[in-house]
C-alpha cells in the first residue's frame, strides 16, 4: 500500500442514480460507478444510504445488502467480482439474470448430437 492508500479515510457518502461519491477526510472526492458493485447498483436508495464507516473510515459496510468496500480498494480501482458467491442471495431480476449467465457459463458443455444417417433402401 502506498501512503495515499494508508491515510485514506471516508467521511461521508452521496449517491446519484449511477455513481457513489466518497468524500475523504483529506478533502479528496472519489466518484465510483455503481455498476462496479452490483449489490449497490441494484439496492434501493434507502439501502444505499444505510451504511456504516468501519475501521475509523477505512472501509464502508452496508448491512442491508451485506456489502463491504475498503477505501484502499476504491483507490486502486478494484471492482466487485462477478462470481456466484458474490451474486448469491435474493436480488432483483438484473442480478438474478447475471447469476444465471454465470451459472450457464460454468456448466459443462453438452456434446452436439450428430444427425442420424439415412439408410439406403433396396429397390
Amino acid at each position: 500500500m502506498t501512503i495515499l492508500e494508508l491515510d485514506a479515510k471516508a467521511e461521508k457518502l452521496e449517491f446519484t442514480n449511477d455513481h457513489m461519491d466518497v468524500h475523504l477526510v483529506d478533502g479528496r472526492l472519489l466518484r465510483v460507478p455503481l455498476d462496479w458493485y452490483p449489490r449497490l447498483e441494484w439496492a434501493t436508495p434507502k439501502q444505499r444510504k444505510h451504511y456504516e464507516l468501519i475501521y475509523d473510515g477505512e472501509a464502508i459496510h452496508w448491512p442491508d445488502i451485506d456489502e463491504d468496500i475498503s477505501i484502499a480498494g476504491l483507490l486502486k480501482g478494484n471492482k466487485a467480482p462477478r462470481t456466484l458467491p458474490y451474486l448469491t442471495g435474493k436480488w432483483p431480476e438484473p442480478i438474478a439474470r447475471e447469476r444465471k449467465r454465470i451459472e450457464k457459463a460454468h456448466q459443462p458443455k453438452k456434446p452436439i448430437a450428430s444427425k442420424p444417417r439415412k439408410r439406403a433402401t433396396a429397390i
